[in-house]
């Protein structure tokens, strides 16, 4: 494979399991397994979310604040952190703590917390946390899509690190934190 089709197919895996369709699909499936009707009230809440997340992270990029959209600089990612755990305790509000989605919001809230807190010394890896935790968190809902997730993480680790975003240890890193967060929702 030429380095222009490694480089190609590494962003179109990064884009594909981005944290925001990573977490998208894996709320769509929580839902529907265990609480169909609250699917519109679900959609609308996950709209909204990452709707404020993209907006945010567009107006840094366009601004020329940030290089990338993967806000891949470490000191980028403080205030990425601070708006994403707003908008997830926005989201796990509008959710309610009756419902049968709060405790997966609250693992994922906690996963990008310690991720935030840990910034300071590694830049971990979002994109294989939040694969590694929908992994983890889908594996009881449906092991066949949650073994299908796991699966995937060699492919998008090499994307991160064959696009320099991130080195070894932040790959590995991210992989554990998800994996640990995504088993809390069991």
């Amino acid at each position: 494979m030429s380095r222009m089709a490694a480089q190609g197919l590494a962003r179109a895996v990064s884009i594909v399991l981005h944290p925001f369709v990573v977490f998208a699909a894996l709320t769509l499936l929580a839902t529907w397994m265990l609480d169909r009707e609250a699917l519109p009230r679900v959609v609308a809440g996950l709209g909204v979310a990452i709707g404020a997340v993209w907006v945010f992270v567009w107006q840094r990029v366009s601004s020329g604040r940030w290089g990338t959209v993967d806000a891949s600089r470490p000191h980028e990612r403080p205030l990425l952190y601070a708006v994403v755990l707003v908008v997830v305790v926005g989201l796990w509000a509008w959710l309610g703590m009756a419902s049968p989605l709060a405790r997966g919001v609250a693992a994922a809230g906690t996963m990008l917390a310690l991720a935030g807190l840990l910034n300071r010394w590694i830049k971990l890896s979002l994109h294989m946390a939040s694969l590694a935790f929908a992994g983890a968190a889908a594996w009881p809902l449906s092991p066949w899509l949650g073994a299908a997730s796991l699966a995937l993480l060699p492919l998008l680790g090499w994307s991160r690190l064959h696009l320099r975003r991130h080195a070894w240890p932040e790959v590995v890193g991210g992989t554990v934190l998800g994996a640990l967060a995504g088993m809390a929702t069991w």
